[in-house]
C-alpha cells in the first residue's frame, strides 16, 4: 500500500513538473487551471498503466500520454511535442538510474531497501529532484536567448535550491539507512520532505510568474514607444494630408471652371478622366483629431487598393479625451483585425469594414463591423485574430485593446456570425 501511495505522489509531482516547465517554453492553448487538470488527468492513466507492471506497455503509454498533453495543451507542433515527449521521459528515466546508481555504488549502500516509509518518499524526492533539475536545466537551454539577455540571477538562485533540496534528501536516506529511526521521526523526515519539494515547486512557480511579468513589463514599454512613434506618424501623416486636402479642393475648383468655360465634348471627358484617376474629390477628413484621421487615411488607402469599401462614421467629440497612444493602440488594433479579416473575404460576397464611434452622455461608443471567411480563433475564451505572428505575439492585438478599455473603465463584446465579425466597446470618459 505504501509503495502505491507513493508511485501516486511521484505521478503528481511529474505532472506539476511537466505543467510548469512547459508554461515557461510554451504558450498555453486553455486557460491555466484547464491545462492542470487535464495534465493531471493524464497522470491518472499512466498511474493506472503503470499499476499492470507491464514495462514495454508503460513506457509507450507514458511517450504516447506525453505527445498528446503536449501537442493539444501548448501552443506547440507535432514535431516538438513527439521530441520534448522522449525527453521528458529520458529525463526521468535518467534520473532514477542515476539516484540509484549514485546511493549504491558512490554512497555505498548496496542494497537500497524500499520496504518502509521513509526508504520509499525519500527515494522518489531524490529522483523527483533531479529529474525536476535535469528539466529545468533543458528549459534554461530551450529559453537561452530570453535568460541571457535578462541578465536575471534567479534561475542560479533555484538551481542551487534544488541542489540544496538533492543534499538533504541523500542525508535523510542515508540516515534513514544507516539508523534505527522511529515512527516519530519517520513522520517528520518526510512530512519535511514533502515540504521541501513543495517548496522547490513553488518557488519555480514564482520564478516564472516573475519571469512572464518582467517579459510582459518589456513588451508594454516597446509597445508604448512604438505607440508613440505612430501617433507622431500619423500627425504628420494628417498635415500631410491636409495640405493634399487644400491642393484637390483648388484643383477641383479649377477643373470645375474650366469644364462650365470649355464646350469641347473630348476635353471635359479629359477633366473628368483626371478628377477620377487623382480622387480629387475624395475626402479624407473623419474627424477632429489629427491622429485618428491619419490612422484612417492609412487604412482609407490600404482598403482601397484591396476593394474593401471602408465606411466611418465618427461624431463630433467623441474621443476628444482619448491620449494619442491610446488612439493609436485602440482604434490601430480595431482596424488591423478588421482589415486582415476582410482581406481574405474572396469567396464571400463583398469586403466590408464598418466603423462608427458615438458618443451618449458620458459613454463612448465604438462599433466595428467587417467581412469575415475564416472565423476568428478561441484561446482562453478570448478571440484571437486570424494574422499569422508567431507564438511569443499571438494575441498582443486584443491584450492591448483590453488594456485601453480597462483604462477607461470599459467593456468590449466580440461576435462572429456565419461571414461577419463584430467588436463593440464602450468607454465611461
Amino acid at each position: 500500500m505504501e509503495i502505491i501511495i507513493s508511485y501516486a505522489f511521484a505521478h503528481i509531482i511529474e505532472a506539476i513538473i511537466l505543467w510548469m516547465s512547459m508554461s515557461q517554453m510554451y504558450e498555453h492553448r486553455y486557460k491555466q487551471w484547464v491545462t492542470g487538470i487535464a495534465i493531471m488527468a493524464g497522470h491518472a492513466v499512466m498511474f493506472g498503466v503503470f499499476l499492470t507492471g507491464n514495462i514495454y506497455f508503460i513506457t509507450a503509454i507514458n511517450n504516447s500520454m506525453y505527445i498528446v498533453l503536449m501537442a493539444l495543451l501548448f501552443n506547440v507542433s507535432k514535431r516538438s511535442a513527439v521530441f520534448w515527449a522522449l525527453i521528458y521521459n529520458a529525463m526521468m528515466a535518467i534520473s532514477e538510474q542515476l539516484v540509484f546508481y549514485v546511493l549504491q555504488f558512490i554512497v555505498g549502500i548496496r542494497y537500497i531497501e524500499l520496504k518502509n516509509a521513509m526508504s520509499i518518499i525519500i527515494v522518489f524526492c531524490l529522483c523527483k529532484i533531479l529529474y525536476f533539475i535535469l528539466i529545468q536545466i533543458m528549459v534554461v537551454i530551450k529559453n537561452k536567448s530570453r535568460s541571457s539577455d535578462s541578465g536575471d540571477i534567479s534561475i542560479v538562485l533555484l538551481m542551487v535550491t534544488l541542489v540544496a533540496s538533492l543534499t538533504v534528501f541523500m542525508t535523510y536516506y542515508i540516515f534513514g539507512v544507516e539508523s534505527n529511526v522511529n515512527s516519530k521521526e519517520t513522520v517528520w523526515a518526510i512530512t519535511s520532505s514533502i515540504i521541501l519539494v513543495s517548496s522547490d515547486i513553488l518557488i519555480l512557480w514564482v520564478n516564472i510568474r516573475i519571469n512572464e511579468r518582467k517579459a510582459e513589463n518589456e513588451r508594454i514599454k516597446i509597445q508604448l514607444e512604438q505607440e508613440k512613434a505612430d501617433a507622431r506618424y500619423y500627425k504628420l501623416e494628417n498635415e500631410k494630408n491636409e495640405s493634399l486636402e487644400i491642393l484637390r479642393h483648388d484643383m477641383n475648383n479649377h477643373l470645375n471652371t474650366m469644364l462650365d468655360m470649355e464646350t469641347n465634348s473630348d476635353l471635359k471627358d479629359y477633366i473628368t478622366s483626371i478628377m477620377e484617376q487623382y480622387n480629387i474629390k475624395k475626402r479624407t477628413t473623419f474627424s477632429n483629431n489629427n491622429v485618428l484621421n491619419g490612422l484612417i487615411s492609412e487604412y482609407s488607402s490600404k482598403c482601397y487598393m484591396e476593394n474593401i469599401e471602408f465606411v466611418v462614421d465618427i461624431r463630433p467629440g467623441t474621443i476628444d479625451d482619448i491620449a494619442a497612444t491610446d488612439i493609436v493602440a485602440l482604434f490601430g488594433n480595431i482596424l488591423s483585425n478588421a482589415y486582415e479579416a476582410a482581406k481574405q473575404c474572396e469567396k464571400i460576397n463583398g469586403k466590408y469594414i464598418e466603423l462608427v464611434v458615438k458618443r451618449k452622455h458620458e459613454t463612448t461608443l465604438i462599433k466595428c463591423v467587417n467581412s469575415c471567411a475564416v472565423p476568428p480563433k478561441i484561446i482562453g475564451g478570448k478571440f484571437i485574430s486570424i494574422k499569422k505572428d508567431t507564438n511569443r505575439k499571438h494575441g498582443y492585438g486584443m491584450k492591448s485593446i483590453d488594456k485601453i478599455v480597462n483604462k477607461y473603465h470599459g467593456s468590449h463584446i466580440e461576435q462572429f456570425d456565419e461571414n461577419e465579425f463584430t467588436i463593440s466597446i464602450i468607454l465611461m470618459i
